[in-house]
This record gives structure tokens, sequence and C-alpha cells, in this order.
């Protein structure tokens, strides 16, 4: 898969489509944030799978994430947590994404765990649950359909 070549991201109304699943990994001597961003599926006449797919790669892209089969890539102060909410900051200084997020996953980030943000390029419905999430993870990444890489809370 290729990244359009248009180097903004995509506005508020594609964004409004993105849904954030968050979670805390702690098989590792410290805890890592996990951040995974999906798209729901087309809904309205004028979208596709194949926009989608390409309005998340320029998502992943304004991200600047890394190759699904390299290690994550650092991408900067990407989130922020202010009076107990998460804002993923995408490359647009006036947009936000509130992130959905629990309080141990607050606390993690909030204590200095890294952020490992994750970006599936195909759509999955917005009713996923865990087994769906991680099965449709791992299909992207056979398929090469995600980007990766690490943040952490400023």
């Amino acid at each position: 898969m290729t990244v359009p070549d248009v180097q903004s991201p995509p506005g508020p109304g594609f964004v409004a489509g993105i849904r954030l699943a968050t979670g805390v990994h702690r098989a590792y001597a410290f805890p890592v944030a996990q951040l995974i961003a999906t798209h729901a599926p087309p809904r309205l006449e004028h979208e596709t799978v194949e926009g989608i797919r390409d309005g998340m790669q320029l998502f992943a892209a304004a991200l600047d994430l890394g190759p699904h089969n390299g290690p994550p890539v650092p991408i900067g102060h990407r989130i922020r947590i202010r009076r107990g909410t998460a804002w993923l900051h995408y490359g647009v200084d006036e947009w936000r994404l509130g992130v959905p997020a629990s309080r141990s996953w607050l606390d993690a980030v909030e204590a200095g765990a890294p952020v490992r943000v994750l970006v599936t390029f195909d759509p999955l419905a917005a009713g996923a649950g865990q087994e769906e999430m991680a099965e449709h993870v791992r299909a992207c990444y056979v398929r090469g359909a995600l980007r990766w890489g690490t943040t952490y809370h400023v």
C-alpha cells in the first residue's frame, strides 16, 4: 500500500468516523499504553472502503507513523491529558481527537508510560469487541494495512 500524495491530514468530517480503543499492555518491565485507531465502515452515500483506506493512510502520515514491519518509530509529543481527558494531536494545530480512556490508561500515561499508536487502514464495525479488534489488527498486519509509532504525554 502506498500513502496518497497529499500532505494535509483528513478534516474533521472524516476524523469523526475514527474509533479509538485503549488498553495497557503489562508484559514488559514497564507498562505500555496502547491506542488503536480504526474507522467505521462506509455509511454515507459518498463514502467508500477505498476512500476510508486513503483517509486512514493520510491520518497515519499526519502522525508520522512508521511501517508495520519495523520497530515503532518515535512520533513526537502527540498525547495531551488535561483535566482528566486525553487528546491526540494529529497534525493540525486547531484540531484534536478526544481519546476515550480508562483511569488506568490515563494513570499509566501520566506516569510516563510510552503510548503505542497503531492506525489500521481497513474499516472495522463500531460495535466490534476485543476479539474482533485483535483479529482485525492481525489481518491488517498481514496485509501491511497499518502503521505505528510511539509518543509520550507532555
